[in-house]
């Protein structure tokens, strides 16, 4: 609590400014740091004593269920759980067959072959086949476009309606 002294002049005169001893207000006990802290144990111990209870109670009711929906056939299938679906099982072990299906790729991608031998056809490296596109670009055939105005294109244009006519450069 705090402890106000009071003026020793008098009752209605004013009182000397705050500088002065004996007029200096402040709280003369500090906290109780024993206390709080006893509060902050007590209150983390009962929470844990309430988890525990919290789980031995959940477990107690599981157990009771359990026993009493023993023949129920909802509880026979969770008992069946960890058996295996029935066939056909579309795929058993994924991770291993995804593992295969990369080897494979990689394999065909990395690798000479022939695609298809009566025609001549071969499989290259990809990354020989991309250094061999890089230096000659890709084939490209001439575009039909202009044709049909001796190779001039239509621009459209707000001022002309769209009907300014451009020459195609091929």
């Amino acid at each position: 609590m705090a402890e106000v002294t009071k003026n020793p002049k008098g009752h209605g005169e004013e009182p000397e400014p705050h500088g002065h001893e004996s007029e200096v207000s402040y709280e003369r006990k500090d906290v109780n740091v024993f206390q709080i802290s006893a509060f902050g144990i007590g209150l983390l111990l009962s929470m844990i004593v309430a988890v525990f209870a919290m789980w031995a109670m959940f477990d107690f009711f599981y157990h009771r269920e359990d026993e009493k929906n023993a023949n129920n056939p909802s509880a026979l299938m969770m008992n069946e759980r960890s058996k295996l679906p029935p066939e056909p099982r579309l795929q058993a072990e994924p991770k291993v067959e995804l593992k295969d299906l990369k080897a494979d790729e990689d394999t065909i991608l990395k690798s000479y072959g022939w695609l298809d031998p009566n025609k001549g056809i071969v499989r290259i490296p990809i990354d020989l086949a991309i250094d061999m596109v890089a230096k000659k670009g890709l084939p490209s055939k001439p575009s039909p476009a202009g044709g049909a105005n001796d190779g001039y294109r239509m621009i459209p244009e707000k001022s002309s309606s769209g009907r300014t006519l451009e020459k195609i450069s091929q």
